[in-house]
């Protein structure tokens, strides 16, 4: 789902992003839940920033939603955080009482021509899961997709940086230890 955000891009770049499991729902200006049985997942744009919380609720598709007994997972926040906070890691890894957790980072510097490339595949995959694009910055977008698979989910965040032509993407696996 591509939205268009309501409120303006803030001049910043990747060097301020942080790296939170510990935080509680930050106020979001776009969110979308998918049931990914038997997960359900919460992907939140937070201007140029991301929260993704994952719920078991161990049924189908259709209870995910309203399922009495959801049991949250994890919560990543990766934002620009009032201190003291972790610099957003190239590679960590958490356990989750048997859940495994790890994320990797990568900070990529386009070329002029490049980066509206790298623009436009994010949007491509807007339907996949959210991507938000600010007003009057249409190369100033925030996006998470996610997947699930037999043992887990994986999410894949793209944060866009168009002052500096920089893509800050992250990769999140959550499996079943």
């Amino acid at each position: 789902m591509l939205v268009e955000l309501t409120t303006g891009y803030r001049d910043t770049n990747a060097d301020e992003l942080a790296w939170s499991m510990d935080l509680g729902p930050r106020p979001a200006l776009a969110i979308r839940r998918l049931g990914l049985a038997p997960f359900l997942a919460e992907l939140r744009l937070l201007g140029a920033s991301h929260q993704v919380a994952v719920w078991w609720f161990g049924g189908s598709v259709s209870s995910a939603l309203s399922a009495p007994r959801r049991i949250l997972v994890c919560r990543e926040t990766v934002a620009r955080l009032p201190q003291p906070t972790v610099p957003l890691p190239r590679a960590a890894e958490r356990d989750l009482h048997g859940w495994r957790y790890t994320i990797e980072s990568d900070v990529r510097t386009c070329a002029a021509g490049e980066f509206g490339q790298c623009v436009a595949g994010i949007e491509r995959r807007a339907s996949e899961g959210l991507v938000g694009r600010h007003p009057g910055r249409p190369s100033a977008l925030t996006g998470i997709v996610i997947r699930s698979w037999t043992r887990g989910l994986w999410w894949t965040t793209w944060h866009t940086y168009p002052q500096q032509r920089q893509v800050v993407t992250t990769l999140s696996l959550l499996r079943l230890e």
